[in-house]
């Protein structure tokens, strides 16, 4: 390659990777925000980490690159299976990626909660419930991270019912229900805004504005697919630094006030804006000949298992820390520094023995 030969490599007759490690990099970016989230309890024990939740406070919008990337992963899957082989396999696929990551750590609570904490187990509905992924809140929950991926199962079925159309509907239908769920979501924050700040919106679950950054996402893998020109050679050097801006943009707007957490379509305009651009940097830097750090991509392919796992070692870390009664302040701050990184060498680990192993031996 000449010096003056551009970085971005893909030209419109040149196929999409099939291999997408930043991809898989975003993917472990978006698991190490939401742990972070969640450490900040942790973390505020010692003044020298306190000052970390000022960034780490946000990190709960990793939820919404994951349902960005999850919208572009499976409208690909669903464009691969559902036309040549039916529904079934791509359901069956799917299902037991969610259920047979999700299921072995519930029966890891079990034994804790029993074996460790010797205490009382949820009521048979909300274990039932729990196991079976029908609560969308995140406090109804018996794991809960677990809500998401009720919402996940739900998305997949809108991408099934899509990909069922002939294919020169399925744009127009893509945008036709992105369209429903804006309208709704903004109709009802304008018209009864105190309703919707306190959660009480109708169908605030089956027309969440949680599915406009899904549906993007499959917008996004279509036009990734089809060679837009967004992803064109000659148009690159533009849109990347575009995203860039929409990043910035999307986190400005959703950091100045609590509800871009609560309503979801508040969400989406913010934080859902920072996961589709994101997934859209990470597409573009495929095309460059940079390779993204070994350890994301390690940390993206496992990372379901960190996604679930974690509030579970930090609560065991909680109790383990009064155990010792670590209340001097460096080994407190040893302690919690230490935390994130054995909870990614735990997830790593789980992610390699158990839930690889589960979806080998169930295949």
């Amino acid at each position: 390659m000449s010096p003056c030969a551009p970085r971005w490599s893909m030209t419109p007759d040149v196929a999409p990777k099939a291999n997408l490690q930043w991809i898989q990099a975003l993917r472990g970016l978006a698991a190490l925000m939401v742990l972070f989230f969640h450490m900040r309890p942790h973390w505020d024990l010692a003044p020298l980490l306190a000052v970390t939740g000022a960034a780490t406070r946000w990190g709960f919008s990793g939820v919404d690159i994951f349902f960005a990337l999850s919208g572009f992963v499976v409208y690909r899957s669903a464009q691969r299976t559902i036309p040549t082989k039916g529904i079934w396999p791509f359901a069956r696929k799917r299902l037991a990626r969610i259920y047979l990551g999700y299921w072995p750590v519930l029966v890891l609570i079990v034994l804790l909660t029993i074996f460790v904490y010797h205490s009382s187990l949820p009521t048979g509905k909300k274990m039932l419930f729990s196991t079976l992924l029908l609560y969308p809140n995140i406090w109804d929950n018996w794991l809960a991270p677990a809500w998401s991926l009720t919402m996940e199962v739900y998305f997949y079925v809108w991408i099934a019912l899509i990909t069922l159309m002939p294919a020169r509907h399925q744009l127009a239908a893509i945008c036709c229900a992105m369209a429903v769920l804006l309208v709704w979501g903004v109709g009802w924050l304008v018209g009864d805004p105190a309703r919707v700040f306190q959660g009480q919106q109708p169908l605030r679950y089956a027309l969440t504005g949680l599915g406009l950054e899904f549906l993007a996402g499959a917008l996004i893998a279509r036009a990734y697919d089809h060679r837009a020109w967004v992803f064109q050679n000659q148009n690159a050097r533009t849109t990347a630094p575009l995203c860039a801006v929409l990043i910035a943009a999307g986190l400005a707007l959703g950091t100045t006030s609590p509800y871009f957490d609560r309503v979801e379509v508040m969400r989406a305009a913010s934080f859902g804006v920072v996961g589709v651009s994101a997934l859209m940097l990470a597409l573009m830097l495929e095309q460059t000949r940079f390779a993204p750090p070994a350890w994301l991509v390690a940390v993206g392919d496992a990372s379901y298992s960190p996604y679930l796992l974690h509030t579970v070692l930090l609560d065991f870390s909680g109790r383990l820390r009064g155990k010792w009664g670590l209340t001097s302040p460096d080994a407190l701050l040893a302690f919690l520094l230490a935390l994130p990184v054995v909870i990614v060498l735990l997830s790593l680990l789980w992610y390699r023995w158990v839930e690889k192993s589960t979806l080998k031996l169930a295949s």
